[in-house]
Parts: structure tokens; sequence; C-alpha cells
């Protein structure tokens, strides 16, 4: 069947594209006709043909740039809808009848470049976004029976295994089940550094495997691929509208009927003046053509989509624009501790001798023993020993004691690994100034036959990019807290190691939520967790921010924003983006004013013809606008 399906999916995908091939033939025809017609209109003017043909050309003109605008306009109006399409119609034919043809043709022709501009930029924030989706190949090869076969990703089932060669992307999401490579994982997490992937590890769609040959049983059927939820996310929050922009939409419905109003007005008080009823009704339409709120309407909106999807690219998923408005200005980002300013990992901290033992002793007999082990402390004593690549004597009688630690021979001398219990249950004596002076942390006892040898302290590793995420936060003005569920010791150790200003400890989760409600009437909050166990503390803030949601379909669905990699330096870049945001949002709004207002000002007078109103208080205007917002798009 694959190769069937395969030739349907093609099929399918070549009728689309031809779909918008055709749109826009159909645009880009009317465009050029629109332009022929109106360059016809001017030879004939300057060969001093009979005005019914000029006026004839510059109708045509005005009808094929207006195939759309002008039934727009009018079905607009027969709703007492006044929309931009009602104010270039109104322009365009009361040019006609004021005889000025060439420039009705004109505003026509310029206010079509104008929509054909800003439908260009959504589609390239569109396509800005849908090319992450496309990174994922459209057929893989899977393993039936022992032979390869090449089928369309659709058509894979979860638990079947597909084949990568070194070179090739990923095409669904899985685990590893034969062999041993390097994954550049930048498409989701926007880090370009490889990842080392081996059997039982975790790859995603749309990932390139490097080296090695992998075999890798699917997890996850195509539309549930971490890729197609992050695309997914990506156009929701196209529809979640931050205030500014949902201000902006508002105003834009006041807006042109007001506009038309004064337009009227104009033209009413120049008769009044003296003016005749041609130049009166001139100056009006100019206003009209003026005041069309297309750059000033689209400047938010397209900012706000390219500041999205550029963040998507960098691995970072942010829901709404809103949300983008909110990190713009922050006065406190809360942390999680476990699992988010720490590894949520126990990794060896130090080693406490005692009774004449060395460092190295401790740990060789620790490991020897908990090398047998699948315990969590067995895996941080392994990382210490690749580390340091000490030899590790051999143990026998290795056997594991339920809820206090391990015990086995080496050299034919009994050993214990475990907790303090474990010991004083051997009869074995522990000095209490041991503990005292071993300091906070989750201590191992290790003791040979009856001697207490030393502990080894554990505690959970701060993430490498905390410190540096914290200090630079507070360079920036902003208050950082830690609330955690831990006990005071540990929050108190770790708050004081990062420069944290502010820490609470032992908190149940409805307590977190009532201290971001406290943060909150400071300021806007950011909080920063795991996703999942901090689900209602990032509620209750103006932004949750969840990272390394990589492995936590849970936590990509309940953050408002979200870091595919655990990086903590993501939420710098994600604020400076933030800011930078509404930077371009100020500039365009700014600018679409300021020039609307000047142009307006010298539009009373008559200072001000349609050409000049088209031309750069419309199309080139929002080109301007739509070239300064699509530079979000590429930031990274």
């Amino acid at each position: 069947m694959s190769q069937e399906t395969e030739h349907y999916c093609s099929h399918c995908a070549a009728e689309e594209a031809r779909a918008d091939d055709t749109d826009f033939r159909v645009k880009y025809i009317l465009v050029i006709s629109s332009a022929a017609a109106f360059a016809a209109g001017f030879t004939l003017q300057w060969l001093n043909f009979d005005a019914i043909w000029v006026y004839a050309a510059f109708v045509v003109s005005i009808v094929s740039a207006g195939r759309w605008v002008i039934p727009r306009g009018l079905r607009g109006a027969a709703k007492i809808h006044l929309d931009i399409n009602f104010l270039m119609t109104v322009a365009a034919f009361g040019a006609l009848l004021i005889g000025a043809p060439e420039e009705g043709a004109a505003v026509m022709l310029l206010f079509y470049v104008a929509e054909l501009l800003e439908e260009k930029a959504g589609t390239s924030v569109r396509r800005n976004i849908q090319s992450l989706l496309e990174l994922s190949p459209q057929t893989v090869t899977i393993r039936v029976n022992g032979a390869e076969a090449c089928i369309h990703v659709e058509d894979v089932k979860v638990g079947d295994i597909i084949c990568v060669k070194p070179g090739e992307r990923i095409g669904l999401d899985g685990e590893v089940v034969k062999g041993n490579s390097t994954v550049n994982q930048a498409t989701i997490t926007g880090e370009s550094l490889p990842v080392t992937k081996s059997i039982t590890d975790d790859v995603y769609a749309g990932t390139i495997n490097q080296e090695g040959f992998l075999e890798i049983r699917v997890t996850k059927s195509s539309e549930n691929s971490m890729l197609s939820q992050i695309v997914k996310l990506v156009e929701e929050a196209r529809g979640k509208r931050s205030p500014t922009e949902a201000f902006v939409s508002r105003f834009s419905h006041i807006y042109t009927p007001a506009v038309v109003i004064l337009s009227f007005a104009l033209v009413i008080g120049s008769l009044l003046f003296g003016l005749s009823a041609q130049d009166s009704i001139y100056r009006g339409l100019t206003l009209l053509v003026i005041s069309c709120p297309c750059a000033f309407a689209i400047s938010i909106p397209v900012s706000m989509v390219s500041s999205i999807a550029g963040s998507a690219r960098n691995g970072v998923l942010v829901k709404g624009s809103k949300y983008i408005e909110s990190m713009s200005n922050v006065y406190t980002v809360a942390f999680d501790k476990t699992g988010t300013l720490t590894e949520g990992r126990l990794a060896v901290d130090h080693v406490c001798v005692h009774n004449g033992a060395t460092k190295e002793e401790v740990l060789s007999i620790a490991i020897a023993l908990e090398r047998m082990s699948e315990h969590p402390i067995a895996k941080a004593l392994l990382e210490v020993s690749e580390q340091q690549g000490f030899r590790i004597p051999d143990a026998d009688d290795f056997f594991a004691i339920p809820g206090r630690g391990l015990a086995g021979s080496i050299a034919g001398r009994r050993h214990l690994v475990g907790n303090k219990a474990l010991l004083k249950e051997n009869g074995i004596i522990v000095d209490h100034s041991h503990d005292h002076e071993c300091g906070t942390g989750t201590l191992v006892y290790v003791a040979r036959e009856n001697t207490h040898l030393g502990s080894i302290v554990l505690s959970d590793r701060v993430r490498d990019s905390a410190k540096e995420t914290v200090t630079s936060l507070k360079q920036r003005g902003i208050r950082t807290v830690m609330l955690t569920g831990d006990n005071e010791v540990a929050a108190k150790k770790i708050a004081e190691f990062l420069g944290i200003d502010e820490y609470k400890a032992e908190l149940l989760p409805s307590q977190k939520v009532e201290y971001i409600e406290d943060l909150a009437k400071q300021g806007r909050v950011l909080m920063v967790g795991d996703g999942v166990n901090d689900a209602p503390a990032m509620a209750a803030a103006d932004v949750g921010i969840a990272m390394g949601v990589i492995a936590s379909d849970t936590a990509l669905e309940t953050a408002d924003v979200a870091l595919m990699k655990d990086d903590l330096r993501k939420i710098l870049e994600l604020l400076e983006q933030s800011k930078g945001t509404m930077r371009v949002v100020r500039q365009n709004v700014g600018l679409s004013i300021g020039v609307k207002v000047l142009l307006a000002v010298l539009a009373v007078p008559g200072l001000v013809s349609l050409w000049v109103a088209i031309g750069i208080g419309d199309m080139g205007l929002s080109l301007v606008v739509i070239a300064n917002a699509l530079r979000l798009a590429a930031r990274r």
C-alpha cells in the first residue's frame, strides 16, 4: 500500500501547490493588467486621445486592481460596516467623478499593491511556522520481517521500527532500540550541539542523525509528534492577542466611520470657504485616503506573529502575543528549585572520611556495591567513577537491604553502604560530630566490618546556567525569588549560592500560589517551573514558563511559554526578544501615526495629492512597517 499512499499524498500536495500557484498567478495578472491599463491611460492622455478612451483605460485599471476590494467595500457599506475597502472604493470612483481618473486609478492600484505586501508578510510568517513541520521527512524506512520498506509517515503505526542512516532526518518520535549516534536537535531545542543517543534514548521527528545507524521504535504518530505539537501551538498563539493588539483592533472599528465623517466635514468646510466643488471633494478624498489605517492596523499583529515564529525556531514556544507584552516589563521572576534551578538528580558533593580512611577508598567501596544497583545514588557514584577513572574492586555476595542500603564482600571482607540506620542495626558506631562536619545533603555511609570509614555527601546539582541567569536578571533590575517545597537548610544553601533575592521553603502548591499572588501586587511576575508540579503557581503568575518540556507533553500544554531545552539562559533571550518586539511595535505604531497625522494636516489646505497620500501614506508606510516587523522572525 506504500506506493499507492505515496502517490496519493504527493497528488494531494501537488493539488495544494497548484491551487496556491493559481491564486498567485491571478493576483499577479490583475496587478499587471491594472498597471498596463494605468500606463495606457497616461499614454492616451499624452497623445491627446478623446477623453472617453482615457477614462476607459483608467476605469479598467481601477476595476482590475479592485477585483476584490470594490465588492468587499460595497458589501460592507450595505451592512453599515465602513472598512478600508469602502474608503478606497469611494476614493477611486470619487476621483473619476471629479475629473481626476488617473489619481483614482493610482489610489486603487497602489492600495492593491499594499494589500499584496500585507498578504506576503502573512505568508512569510506562515512559512516560518510551517517550515518547522516541513523539516520532518514525508517518508521513512521501516523494518518488516527483516526486510526494509519505504512508506509515508502517516502510514507508520506506533510500535513499528524505522531505520535511519547517518545524515538522514528522523521521521517520527521514538525510542532507540539499536545503534549509537549523535543527533542534532536544533529543530526542537534551538541548540545545534549534537546530543549522544543510544538504546532507550528518546529521539524526535525533524532532528538529524549525524553519525551512526539507528533503529527506532515509533512511540507517536506523525500528527502527535513533538514537532507537530510545536507547529500547532504556534499557530494557535496567533489568535491570542495582546492588550495593545486588542485595543488597536477595537480602535479601527471606530476610526473608519470617524474618518468618513471628517472627510465629509472637510468637503463642506472647503465649500463654505469658497472653494469649487471639485477642489473641495478632492481634498476630502485625499484625507480619506491618508486616513486609511492599513499600516497602523497591521503594525502590531505582524510584529507579534513574527516574534513568535522567531522564538519557535530558537526552541522557545510562546503561546500568544499577550505573553510577549507581559514579558517585556517584568518586575519579578520566581523559580521552582528542584528540576528548575537544580537538575533534579543527585550528584556527589564531597566525601567525609573517618578512622584513617581515604576519600578514594570510601568512593571505590561505595561504587563497587552501588554499581550493581539501579538506585539514583548508584548513578551519581558511577558518574564520579567515569570522571576520575580510579580502579574499582570486585564485590561478592552482593545483596540489597530494602530501606537501608547494600551489603557485600570485597576481598573477603564484609562491607556496608547505606543510611545511618543500616550501620546502627549492624552495631557500627557513628561519631555524632561526623554528620555535623559533613554539612547538608544526602549522606551515604560506608563501613568495613565494624568500622565506619566515612560518608559520601550527595546533593541536587545546580544547573550550570542558573547562576549566570540569576545574576543577569538582577543586573537588569529584575527581582529573583525561589519557591520550593524542600527543607529550609537545602533551600537556603541554593539561594545563597545563586545570589537569589528572596526564598521561601517548605511550601505546599497552594502556598506557592498565594505567594505568587502577593508578588503580583508589586508588578508583573514570571513563574518558572517544570510545567506539571508547578502548574497552579504558573497559572497564577502573569506568565508561566515551563522548561525542558521536550520530554513532557503535559508541560507543553500547561505552560504559557515552553522552553524546549533545560537552559535557563533561554529566559534571558526571551526577555530580550520581548523587549525588542515591543520596541518594534512602538516604532511601527509611532511611525504610522506620525506620518498619517503629518499628511492629514497637509491635506486640509490641499498641499498633498492623492498620489502622495496612497504612495507614501499607505503603500510606502505598509512596506516599511512590514519590513521592520519581519526582522523579528530572523532574530536568534
